[in-house]
Order: C-alpha cells, then structure tokens, then sequence
C-alpha cells in the first residue's frame, strides 16, 4: 500500500475517508446517461459470471490481492495478499487454484526469519517460465526501517522456500516482482522494485539471473523527485521479452484546491534485462486520490502490464476536480518505453467513479483492465476488455454478482469511513481468459472473491 509522507513523519495514507461511499458500476453503453445509470445501479443486469471465494480461513481482513497465472498450466493460479485477524493486516496468505479459478484452497505461509513483528505487506507474486512462483512483500516496523523479500515457491505454492532478502533495515514502499518472457536465459530474470529513500519518490531495483535463489545489490533506477510529494512512489513492474522491463509510478503527488491528489505518471524502462534504465518518461497526469462528498478518497496508483510481442501498456484514473465521475486512462508503447501516443479512455462518461486500475494482456494481444467503480453507496468490480491492433474499449462488464458496501466491522478506524486497499489483482488465463481476485464485505468481512471472465 502506498504510503503518504509528511513533513515531519511517515505514516499510512488514511484511504476512503468520510461517511459517504463507493458505487456500483454497470455494463452501460457509452452514451448512456447518468439517470441510466442509476437505474441500472439498481437493478443489475445479470451477467452469469460466478463469484467465488478465495478466502476460507480464520482472518477477517484480506485486502490488496496479487493474482498470476502459470505458463506451464494457465489453469493453474497462485494469488497472495495481505491478511490478518486483527483488524490491521500484518500476515502474507496465499490461495492456488488447480482448475482455472473455480475452486481455490489455502496455500503455504511465507515465513520470515524470526524476530520480525510484521510478517507481510504489500505482496505481489509472479511465475517463471519454468513454472516457479515468486511471492514478494516488505515487513518490518516503519517506523525501524523495512525490509523487502522474495520467496520462491517449486510445487505451485503449496511450500515456499527461506526468504532472501533484497534491502533491509531502510524504508521501503510497495515491493513489485515480475519475471522476464521468451527463451533465452537472459529472458528469465526476476525482477524487483521499490519505493524508497528519504522522500519515498525513488525508485530501487534488483534482479536475479539464478531463479530468486540470489539478487544482485539493489541499486536506484529513478532519482528522487527536486518536487517534494505527499505520497511514495508505489511502483508496478512488468517484463516482456527480449530483456524488456517496465516499472510504472507517479513521480511526485501535489494536492490540489479541490481536494484531490495529483500525480505525475512515469514509465521507467530497459531494453537489456534490466542491466540499464533510460530516462523516465512522463505519461500524463492522474488522480492518485479523489475527493468526494463526505470526504470519501478513492485511490489509486499506475498499473503496468507486457505483452508477448513486447508492447507496454499504462494504466490510471483521470478525474476532474468536483465531479462525480472518474475515468481510467490507457497509454501504449510499442518501442520499449521510449514513445507512449495519446491517452485512450478506457471508461464510459457515466457518472460513475473508476478507480483502482490494474492491467493483463492476452498472448493474442487482448487487453484487460479491471478496476472498482462507485456509485450510489455500493462497490462493483468491473472489467473492460479492448480487442487486439490497437485500444479500443468495450462498455465495462460488472463481474461481481453483487454491488457491496464497503464499509466493514473488521477494518480499523484509522483507515477511514472504510477501506477496501489500495490495488487488486488480475492475470491472463488460458484461451483468452481473465481471472479477476477482488476483496469485499459481502460476508461482513473483507474476504477475497475471485471470477473468470472469458473474452473473444
């Protein structure tokens, strides 16, 4: 989860503040109205995409999934998150599916080297194309200085290895991993990156060449900003082929008049395996909080995804200030990193408030984003799909069975009204597939739900 940065201290963003909530988004066309879409809000269309739990065990809050799919059995699913039975997360779960998302079972538990207090926040996960899973998470006091790890799974996540550690003892902000595709060795790193030092903006980096079991010394890929900002850099890394590595962040964060957060969106790449960096590349402004009535602030990060031709793709909200409606914006590369054309609108102009993107491409070029849409009190996850050779977006499928209140007996108070996290998880199956793991209160806990969309 990103952090939000003070003059005088660290401290965690207080997310979704205030008595009003969230929304739910429907399969609108893209000229539908707003009165349309109230009407449609309250009474779903139904879309005969099942929902199913992810989550069965003893903890009441499970927030910020990561999904991935294997590449040896794309049916096979690995997804982590933070977990805990407290109201404040502090543990790594992981959940595997064998059948493609229909049903899900409780995975191993990362450990951490004893004498850590936290055992887990902000995890990601990622497979090799030797069918090895990775699970990567920070732990530690922030207060004392974090540290950053990668676990290595050999039997689908059933058992992980001892961490190793890539950074210790300094702050560190949303950990990401991603491994490389094609089928040279060179083209099987595992990569990782960070926020960290002292204003949060930089960015860390490492790499293994060896399957997770050793990283080289962590070094800076992107300088900290001259801009001081409030939030840390909460990167998202993506790998393609060909030694192609992308990490996707906003920059610095400003607050705006109104109430929002403005950040400046940047693409950090290599083109050699991640033994160089160019320049960053400014991808265009975005709301990294929007500020509704009643102090709701919905947030969001950039998300990045690689496909197997070695095109890039961005992802993050635009809003304007005052209203209602946000949007999700879609930027591409097809050289690298170095060019990104214009910003594609992903979202209809409905009225309704999208945020939380994330992204996953298809090996036929099909281009996925998920994310949360809010309206009228009421949450949806919602996908919108954009066909192959170039962006263009259907109307948004709503894929949760039901729109649910975010608000949650289990959450701490001191996240706000309520809180739901700061990022979901999504991953390209087999024949074109999409699986979706979201967190939600339908249970009257915030447990994770997964669904498979299929596309054409």
């Amino acid at each position: 989860m990103s952090e939000h940065i003070s003059a005088a201290l660290i401290s965690r963003r207080t997310l979704l503040r205030g008595g009003a909530a969230a929304a739910a988004a429907v399969p609108l066309a893209s000229c539908a109205t707003w009165a349309a879409a109230a009407e449609a809000t309250r009474r779903p269309r139904r879309t005969g995409i099942a929902n199913v739990r992810v989550s069965h065990d003893h903890y009441g809050v499970h927030i910020e999934p990561s999904v991935a799919a294997n590449p040896r059995n794309r049916r096979h699913l690995l997804a982590a998150c933070q977990a805990s039975p407290t109201a404040n997360p502090e543990f790594i779960a992981t959940y595997l599916s064998f059948d493609g998302g229909a049903s899900w079972h409780n995975g191993g538990l990362p450990q951490l080297p004893a004498g850590h207090r936290k055992q887990g926040d902000d995890v990601t996960v990622a497979f090799d194309a030797h069918g090895r899973g990775y699970v990567c998470a920070s732990s530690g006091s922030h207060a004392a200085g974090s540290d950053v790890y990668v676990w290595r799974t050999d039997d689908g996540g059933r058992s992980f290895s001892a961490p190793v550690s890539l950074r210790a003892g300094q702050y560190h902000d949303h950990p990401g991993v991603a491994t490389g595709q094609g089928q040279t060795p060179s083209e099987h790193n595992v990569y990782a990156v960070w926020a960290a030092g002292s204003g949060t903006t930089a960015l860390g980096f490492t790499r293994s060449t060896d399957g997770g079991q050793s990283f080289e010394p962590p070094r800076t890929i992107l300088p900290e900003s001259s801009v001081p900002s409030m939030d840390s850099a909460g990167p998202e890394l993506a790998a393609g082929p060909h030694g192609l590595v992308c990490a996707a962040c906003y920059w610095t964060t400003q607050a705006h008049r109104s109430g929002d957060t403005i950040g400046q969106a940047v693409a950090v790449c290599s083109t050699d395996g991640g033994h160089s960096f160019a320049a960053p590349v400014e991808l265009g402004s975005g709301a990294s909080d929007i500020h509704l009535p009643g102090d709701v602030r919905p947030n969001s990060s950039p998300t990045v995804a690689a496909t197997p031709n070695g095109y890039l793709y961005v992802a993050f909200p635009k809003h304007q200030p005052g209203a209602k409606h946000s949007s999700i914006v879609v930027v591409e590369s097809s050289d690298g990193g170095r060019n990104w054309p214009k910003e594609v609108t992903a979202t209809p102009d409905d009225g309704v408030t999208y945020f939380q993107p994330n992204l996953a491409v298809t090996n036929d070029g099909r281009v996925a984003v998920s994310a949360f849409a809010l309206a009228n009190g009421r949450v949806n996850q919602v996908l919108i799909v954009s066909q192959p050779q170039g962006l263009r977006f259907r109307p948004p499928l709503q894929v949760t069975t039901t729109a649910f209140d975010p608000h949650s007996p289990t959450v701490n108070p001191k996240h706000g009204a309520w809180w739901i996290g700061d990022y979901q998880g999504i991953t390209a199956g087999a024949a074109g597939a999409f699986h979706l793991v979201w967190n939600d209160t339908r249970t009257g806990k915030l447990e994770l739900f997964a669904a498979t969309v299929a596309t054409e």
